[in-house]
């Protein structure tokens, strides 16, 4: 049972776009289905006892002072604490299901294998319902949404948006990288798939996290094994498929037909300029860099406008949780509640530099206690998720979570290419005192 909520939570992880209205707050799978793990894990003596020893794990008791200086800001300072309340109900159950599945110790690997395997055939399917959708102006587009920047249709998938759509495929690829060609056919598999998806979602930060995540694990696993002198079997095999399927993932691109014209009839969104005659060919948004217009563009006037509100008392202390909103239109869209969608402009607006410095303390934590073996993973995803961030936030939802938890796990006998830790694992056994405290050694 306790497998089968694992992998439902994973899933549900990729699930973002869907939700129910309840009492005017929109519900998501993936807030939900992480309440039933946790409450599994209660029922059983054993497991809860595990789960509230995992509550005192230095991850996760960081995490909750900086969920509990949200509280205080917002009592300060929130003129709608019902609007605050939406994403700090939310916090807390990302504080309860990182909990969750550190309680599990070696056992948080099934989450890993099911994230890893979702990527390649969500990959696939974000590229189909990108070429569907355009190839029938609008005629069929599950899966999709359309940029009225751009003028074209983008894959999303399952996914809220496609920006999320494309790093939540980005991190996991780089945790199947880390793997050392242990998952040789499926790393193939998704050095196919993986560009191709990232090219649906039409989304260029995507392209450039994951060549520095590339780049920083490769650095710090070269100069760790040079250290060491360790052998680096499998250490390019991963990296070097990833770049090979970008490189001719976007050389086929380059073929594809124009999908910039005759979509005018489908729903601009809130930030589409007001004629179409400034729009751009679908090539262009992936090479398109302006400061001056375009989504950088309006991210900068949303940061600028956000800045407003961070002077004196605010600074330090914060504006309360979400609420941005309350006080700012979007940029050039009156009448439409304005948001924060870069995650170091959101933290300093919602709870200001002590928030700030709360989160840096979140991140320093969680590198102290990943084994050191799944070091250069770490800080690569760490990187890839911050440049990520810059542009697009998904630290509030729960692939975030599920990442850090298995980043910071113990290591099995998977890990190393053996199935003896794996084996006991699936027993329920957790080995996790035996695994998390190995000799330091290296960088």
């Amino acid at each position: 049972m306790t497998l089968a909520l694992v992998v439902a939570v994973v899933v549900s992880s990729f699930l973002g776009h869907y939700g129910v209205a309840i009492a005017g707050y929109n519900v998501r799978v993936e807030q939900v289905v992480p309440l039933f793990l946790v409450g599994w894990l209660t029922a059983g003596a054993r497991s809860r006892a595990d789960l509230f020893r995992a509550l005192t794990h230095p991850v996760v008791l960081v995490f909750g002072a900086f969920i509990a200086w949200n509280v205080f800001a917002t009592l300060m300072f929130s003129p709608s604490l019902g609007k605050s309340a939406s994403i700090l109900v939310w916090l807390v159950i990302d504080l309860l299901l990182l909990a969750g599945l550190v309680s599990l110790g070696t056992r948080a690997i099934w989450a890993e294998n099911t994230g890893i395997r979702w990527v390649v055939p969500w990959g696939l399917a974000g590229f189909a319902a990108f070429i569907v959708a355009n190839v029938s102006h609008g005629g069929f587009t599950p899966g999709t949404d359309f940029d009225g920047m751009y003028q074209l249709y983008v894959a999303r998938m399952t996914s809220q948006e496609a920006n999320i759509y494309a790093a939540i495929l980005v991190l996991w690829t780089l945790l199947l990288v880390a793997r050392k060609g242990r998952n040789r056919i499926w790393m193939l598999a998704a050095a196919i798939a993986v560009p191709l998806g990232v090219i649906g979602s039409q989304t260029r930060t995507a392209v450039f996290c994951l060549v520095v995540g590339l780049i920083v694990y490769l650095a710090y696993e070269v100069v760790r094994s040079y250290q060491n002198d360790e052998p680096r079997t499998g250490l390019w095999f991963g990296p070097v498929l990833v770049i090979v399927g970008i490189a001719v993932g976007y050389g086929a691109a380059t073929f594809l037909p124009s999908f910039g014209e005759g979509v005018g009839r489908a729903e601009p969104a809130a930030t589409a300029p007001s004629s179409t005659a400034d729009a751009l060919e679908p090539s262009g948004k992936l090479g398109d860099i302006d400061f001056q217009g375009g989504n950088i563009g309006f991210r900068i006037e949303v940061a600028k406008a956000a800045a407003e509100d961070m002077h004196g008392v605010h600074l330090w202390l914060g504006n309360g949780t979400n609420t941005f909103s309350l006080r700012h239109d979007q940029p050039g869209s009156p009448g439409v509640s304005g948001h924060i969608i870069m995650l170091p402009v959101q933290i300093l607006y919602d709870v200001g530099i002590v928030g700030l410095l709360l989160l840096v303390g979140l991140v320093v934590t969680v590198l102290r206690h990943v084994p050191w073996q799944r070091r250069p993973i770490a800080y690569a995803v760490v990187v890839t998720f911050a440049a990520a961030a810059t542009m697009t936030s998904m630290f509030w939802f729960s692939v975030t979570w599920i990442i850090m938890a298995s980043l910071i796990r113990p290591l099995t006998g998977e890990d190393e290419g053996t199935n003896v830790a794996g084996d006991s694992a699936a027993c329920g056994h957790d080995d996790s005192s035996a695994a998390a405290s190995p000799a330091m050694k290296g960088l």
